[in-house]
């Protein structure tokens, strides 16, 4: 079969009849809408904001919930639960708390609630549910409430991300006291938080819905109720949006675009994400554990072609594991070769003698996560090596996620969550993390040693020697950096930001007039 078979397997055309039902749609829009339906990919698994970094439920917990400091989507940091934040002395910051926050159900947020929120997602001896991995908080050495408008954090080392990371889930705040009665079960199937919505009820494989907090302190939303729905498949989500049936739509799949972007009633925002969608490695099965194997799977990519027909040139090809747009992207390195031969080669050189690599890749988890595992499989074959590809559902790849069970090589779409590439490979690739599959010592080191120094040049000179290391060792197999897309009744107004963090504040959205 041709390796290029999978650019005939065509996207779903738009139904008959639909653009004149869009148009009516569009003309009987004469008020403001005061309801936003939402469609995503998947069913919210968790709602307490420490419990998942999933995107399906951060876009849900992050309006539920604020966070100390609230990252815009051009990058800059603002005021959120702290109004200011500064360095004392170069492992303190203080932080000064906004005075006129109350919960959902009327109690006020003190320096209390900021303190327990970080501590149990790092402190043993504070009653918690462990849910985020140590790096997140391990630069926090201890807190302090001194005052109810007032929170100290003590680090480890200077920590000059520390601002950002309270810009991410880590830094959202809960309501200690409604934790502590109830208990994390609870707290999770009914969440009170401080954020501009407020939980009204989740239907599991269906729907989340919130409704608005009137005593916002950042001010009313300008929608009364939100419902999060959930739609897998990406050619239905377009037709719930073409029909009227939903106002937004994320992610928007490339194959869908030119319909939505042409019907005179929806339009298309798209960003460069703050990502990479890449193919994670489990180095402890043969033959993956050779180096040069991962190579030969990495040189036998043809990105381009990927990125021109399955994602009709919405995207780049990346150089590396750090995403275009975050601190220390070197742009003087070029994209990452398709080099067939030289993929042959390093097989040859590796030994290799036909053992099956197993591939298990989902089907809507990410915006063509099948069509380019298809692809990427005959590449591979092209090349010589032996492909088992299985197809999982989004819940057995979770299971799998947490149980570090995966056979091969699997889709994964780490967003650099702080703009550094500390938020991403440090994140994921360092011991103990979700991404342990793969250990070299000096990468380790040279994480450790950024992760602490208080010179950013430095800093960026450590970020290009751990680039060479992993490009050598492949632990992901790199494959995009894609723009993702979303779909929008043309009377929302809404900026989707690069690390997907779903913002319907007054700042970042708006329902207007049809």
């Amino acid at each position: 079969m041709d390796r290029r078979g999978f650019l005939s397997r065509g996207s779903l055309g738009l139904a008959a009849g639909m653009a004149p039902t869009t148009v009516r749609r569009a003309a009987a829009q004469t008020t403001r809408k005061r309801e936003l339906v939402v469609a995503q990919s998947f069913d919210v698994t968790s709602l307490d904001p420490h419990g998942s970094t999933l995107s399906n439920d951060w876009r849900v917990a992050f309006n539920l919930f604020d966070t100390l400091v609230r990252r815009h989507p051009d990058g800059t940091l603002h005021p959120a639960l702290a109004t200011a934040w500064r360095r004392t002395t170069p492992t303190t910051w203080q932080l000064a708390l906004r005075p006129d926050v109350r919960w959902h159900d009327g109690t006020p947020f003190t320096s209390a609630d900021a303190k327990y929120s970080l501590d149990r997602t790092h402190d043993p001896r504070v009653k918690a549910a462990r849910i985020l991995g140590s790096w997140w908080t391990a630069a926090i050495e201890r807190t302090e409430a001194p005052d109810p408008a007032t929170l100290i954090i003590h680090t480890r080392w200077p920590d000059l991300l520390m601002p950002g990371r309270l810009a991410s889930c880590v830094g959202s705040i809960v309501p200690w006291a409604y934790v502590d009665r109830v208990g994390f079960k609870v707290f999770n199937e009914r969440p009170i938080g401080s954020g501009p919505f407020r939980f009204v009820s989740q239907t599991r494989g269906d729907r989340c819905v919130l409704d608005a907090n009137p005593d916002y302190w950042g001010g009313r939303v300008d929608v009364d109720r939100v419902v999060f729905q959930s739609v897998p498949d990406h050619a239905r989500r377009a037709d719930l949006l073409l029909r009227g049936a939903a106002d937004l739509i994320v992610p928007l799949a490339p194959e869908d675009r030119a319909r939505v972007a042409a019907a005179p009633s929806t339009r298309v925002a798209g960003v460069l994400y703050a990502g990479l969608y890449v193919l994670a490695v489990n180095v402890w099965v043969a033959p993956l554990s050779n180096p040069l194997i991962r190579q030969a799977l990495s040189l036998a990519i043809d990105r381009e072609t990927i990125l021109k027909e399955l994602w009709r040139g919405r995207g780049v090809v990346p150089n590396g594991p750090i995403p275009r747009g975050d601190a220390a992207h070197d742009a003087s390195r070029p994209p990452l070769p398709y080099d067939p031969g030289a993929a042959r080669q390093r097989l040859k050189q590796a030994g290799y003698r036909g053992e099956a690599i197993h591939f298990e890749t989902t089907a809507g988890m990410i915006a063509n996560d099948r069509a380019m595992a298809e692809a990427i499989a005959e590449m591979w074959e092209d090349v010589g090596v032996k492909v088992v590809l299985d197809v999982i559902d989004t819940a057995v790849r979770h299971q799998k996620n947490r149980q570090q069970a995966f056979k091969g090589v699997w889709w994964s779409d780490p967003t650099s969550i702080i703009r550094d590439p500390d938020g991403m490979m440090g994140r994921l690739l360092s011991p103990g993390q979700a991404h342990d599959y793969w250990r070299h010592d000096e990468f380790d080191r040279l994480a450790v040693a950024a992760r602490r120094s208080g010179d950013e040049s430095a800093r960026a000179e450590t970020y290009r020697e751990m680039t060479r290391i992993f490009l050598e060792e492949n632990p992901w197999i790199v494959v995009l950096q894609p723009i993702e897309d979303y779909g929008l009744q043309r009377y929302v107004e809404f900026t989707p930001s690069p690390d997907q963090q779903f913002d319907l504040r007054r700042a970042n959205f708006r329902m207007r007039r049809a």
